[in-house]
C-alpha cells in the first residue's frame, strides 16, 4: 500500500525527540511522549550507542532532525557507583559532557534527567528548585556536577536546557536494588526486612506513572533554561515504607531488623514540586 501525500506530510510534521537511555523510566516515558504527538527515537547501550564515545555522540546528535534531546542514560545504582566510582564518573560526567557539548554545538535543547538526591542534607525544607544542594553521596554529586556544566554551557555558549530533578521512582519492573524492591523480595523469601540505621530517614517515593507523566508534561511545555522538580510531595519514612509493604503482602507482623546505617545517608527528603 502506498502512503498518500497527506500521510507523508503528517509524518514529516511530527516533532521528533531523541531519548538517550531507556530502562525502567525511559520505557514508560516513550508512550507518554507518543500520546503528546512526538515521534521518539531511542538509543542506548542496547542499540549499540555509548555516551562515553564522543565521536559517536557528536555524529548522532548532529544528524538527528529534531530539536529536543532527552538524556536519561546514567549509572543510577548507588551500589554499582560506589563499588566502581571511576566507571560511574566516566558515564555520568564524561558521557554527559559528550552529550551536552554535542547539543551546544548543534543547537539542540537538552532535557537532562537529574535527581532530587542533589538536595541531600540541605537545611532548606521542603526543597524547591532554589534550595541549596548538599548531596550526600557520589551519584548525586555526579548529577549536580553535570547541572553546573549545563549552567556554564548556557552562559558561555547559549545551550538551551531544562533540568528535571526526578524523585526515586518505584513500580513494576523497577530496579532490584531499590528499597521497595528489596523489601518485597525479602518478604517473599520470608527473610527479615533489613533497614539501614533506625529507619526514620524519609523519602518522596514516586510511582512510575506519575513520574513519567510529570516528565512528559515538562518536555511538552514552554519550560526553558530552568530546573523543575518532578516528585510526589508525600514524605514517607523508610520504616513506614517497610511496614506498608509487609501489610500489603499480607504479612503485617513480618520481622524488621536494623543494620548499620550508610555513611552517605540523606536524613530527610521533602520536595516542593509546585513548579511542575
Amino acid at each position: 500500500m502506498f502512503t498518500t501525500t497527506h500521510q507523508r506530510c503528517v509524518t514529516a510534521m511530527i516533532e521528533k525527540i531523541l531519548l538517550i537511555g531507556s530502562g525502567f523510566i525511559g520505557n514508560k516515558l516513550v508512550p507518554k511522549l507518543a500520546e503528546r504527538g512526538y515521534g521518539v527515537v531511542v538509543i542506548s547501550i542496547e542499540t549499540g550507542h555509548d555516551i562515553t564515545d564522543r565521536t559517536q555522540v557528536l555524529d548522532v546528535v548532529q544528524n538527528f532532525p529534531g530539536k529536543k534531546i532527552v538524556l536519561m542514560a546514567a549509572v543510577a545504582d548507588l551500589n554499582v557507583f560506589e563499588a566502581n566510582p571511576a566507571f560511574g564518573l566516566d558515564v555520568n560526567v564524561g558521557g554527559f559532557i559528550n552529550v551536552a557539548l554535542a547539543c551546544s554545538l548543534h543547537n539542540k535543547k537538552l532535557y537532562f534527567i537529574s535527581t532530587c538526591c542533589v538536595y541531600g542534607n540541605t537545611p532548606d525544607l521542603p526543597s524547591s528548585e532554589n534550595s541549596s544542594a548538599r548531596p550526600a553521596e557520589i551519584y548525586a554529586s555526579s548529577k549536580l556536577a553535570s547541572e553546573c556544566i549545563i549552567d556554564g554551557l548556557n552562559k558561555s555558549y547559549g545551550l538551551e536546557y531544562v533540568i528535571l530533578r526526578i524523585a526515586t521512582t518505584y513500580g513494576p519492573t523497577m530496579r532490584g536494588a531499590l528499597a521497595p524492591a528489596v523489601f518485597i523480595d525479602q518478604v517473599r523469601r520470608e527473610q527479615p526486612i533489613t533497614l539501614h540505621g533506625d529507619g526514620t530517614q524519609t523519602r518522596t517515593m514516586t510511582y512510575i506513572d506519575d513520574e513519567v507523566e510529570g516528565i512528559a508534561s515538562v518536555i511538552n511545555s514552554a519550560a526553558h533554561n530552568t530546573i523543575v522538580n518532578i516528585s510526589t510531595q508525600e514524605e514517607l519514612s523508610v520504616l513506614e515504607m517497610a511496614r506498608v509493604i509487609a501489610e500489603e503482602m499480607g504479612r503485617p507482623d513480618h520481622p524488621i531488623v536494623f543494620i548499620a546505617d550508610r555513611e552517605t545517608q540523606t536524613r530527610k527528603e521533602q520536595i516542593d514540586a509546585s513548579k511542575a
